[in-house]
């Protein structure tokens, strides 16, 4: 649950507010002062991670071809940067996730495949129900 830093226009104060959920609150209020003249503070946050994964990011971060890829949006880049965390957890890649990254590997932007490939697999023809009649 985040933490959302605010600067009281009233009190001059900063104000963390605490969330239950992923969206700042609506109508933030000073808890100082109770002003709800308060505008956002971004701040930095950290993210722990274990000692396999700093390896797994310092090599993808480490490799400049893949990164620059990754930056631009490419879409053969996000299939190795996905093969990569895929190797590093240890996973099964399933049959689907293959084909998608198959897909990317050939330049195909991941939406137009992600919604082709939704189509595909959960079309009303290929449910249960369809098949029963």
């Amino acid at each position: 649950m985040p933490i959302y830093e605010y600067r009281c226009a009233h009190c001059r104060r900063r104000v963390d507010i605490f969330v239950q959920g992923f969206s700042p609150p609506a109508e933030p209020t000073c808890t100082k002062c109770g002003s709800k003249e308060l505008s956002r503070i971004y701040s930095r946050f950290a993210v722990r991670r274990s000692k396999q994964d700093r390896g797994v990011y310092d090599e993808i971060l480490s490799d400049a071809k893949l990164t620059r890829g990754l930056i631009r949006n490419d879409p053969r880049a996000l299939a190795e940067w996905t093969r990569k965390m895929s190797r590093a957890a240890d996973e099964t890649i399933t049959p689907e996730s293959q084909e998608l990254m198959n897909r990317l590997d050939k330049g195909e932007d991941i939406s137009g495949v992600v919604e082709e490939m939704k189509k595909s697999y959960f079309s009303e023809e290929s449910s249960p129900a369809a098949e029963e009649e």
